[in-house]
């Protein structure tokens, strides 16, 4: 009896030493993630690239990481890497458009077209959206169309498209993740169920919030999934509240939140998130 109690015990410490690594290793993936979060938007990001690629790589030769973690960090990894070139693509369209404008810079403008089409093929194969590469084909247009004079009508004309097609876009140029509106996920906050406008697998937009003391960096307890009978428990930040629309939004604090389980039970389910 005292040598099966001691097997017990041994097998313990071991499932402890080992979940103490798993946890050790993700707080280290966690850090890498959120200096790739960080990466300017203005440096081209083939080396940040290369070293997610790596990360994932040493994370699927982890033993003490699950299949869901490695499974949480490739996905996120990979959602990094084309926001990360969405974004730089985003800087070098900027550019090229100042350099449309200015006749001393048509040089430049040809090297940051090259450059252009090289990161929106790279964008495009990593899986960006349709709407990114609509948005690209318009400003492509807007730029081929723009008078380098600067003066004259047309230009100024183009000038106030790109203009208004900033204005449109740009609010939401620091979000990471793709955002979701299908399926909708169900929040509990305190007990009462609650319905997003929108998700990704960083945070959540919720509606119908009531008013209350929702100060940014408030930590909240809440429950998430499908539906409230399958609601998983998560601690989230609180980012802003909108007291006109009702709407709170909120960030999850942690990597491998309930937010990648909830996107594989969606899978699982047949249900492909949509924009």
């Amino acid at each position: 009896m005292a040598d099966v109690t001691q097997a017990q015990a041994a097998q313990r410490a071991r499932q402890e030493a080992r979940e103490k690594q798993r946890q050790m290793w993700l707080e280290r993936v966690g850090k890498e993630l959120q200096l790739a979060e960080a990466w300017d938007a203005n440096k081209r990001p083939d080396a940040l690239a290369k070293r997610l690629d790596q990360m994932v790589e040493l994370s699927n030769k982890g033993e003490m990481l699950t299949n869901a973690d490695k499974t949480d960090i490739r996905d996120r990894a990979r959602a990094l890497k084309l926001r990360s070139y969405e974004r730089y693509l985003d800087s070098l369209l900027e550019r090229t458009m100042a350099a449309t404008r200015d006749r001393t810079a048509q040089d430049v403008k040809v090297e940051l077209l090259k450059e252009v089409n090289e990161i929106f093929s790279s964008a495009v194969r990593f899986g960006t959206s349709q709407a990114v590469k609509d948005s690209v084909k318009e400003r492509l247009e807007i730029i081929r169309q723009t008078s380098a004079t600067g003066d004259s009508r047309k230009a100024k004309e183009d000038a106030e498209r790109e203009a208004q097609r900033k204005e449109a876009t740009h609010q939401n140029e620091h979000r990471t993740f793709t955002r979701w509106r299908d399926p909708p996920l169900t929040v509990m906050i305190e007990g009462r169920a609650y319905t997003t406008i929108d998700w990704s697998l960083g945070g959540l937009l919720i509606a119908d919030v009531p008013e209350r003391n929702w100060q940014p960096g408030l930590v909240l307890d809440v429950k998430i999934g499908l539906d409230a009978a399958k609601a998983h428990p998560e601690k989230v930040e609180v980012v802003r509240y909108m007291a006109e629309e009702k709407r709170l939004a909120v960030k999850v604090r942690r990597f491998a939140s309930v937010l990648m389980q909830v996107k594989r039970e969606c899978d699982a389910a047949g249900l492909e998130p949509s924009e």
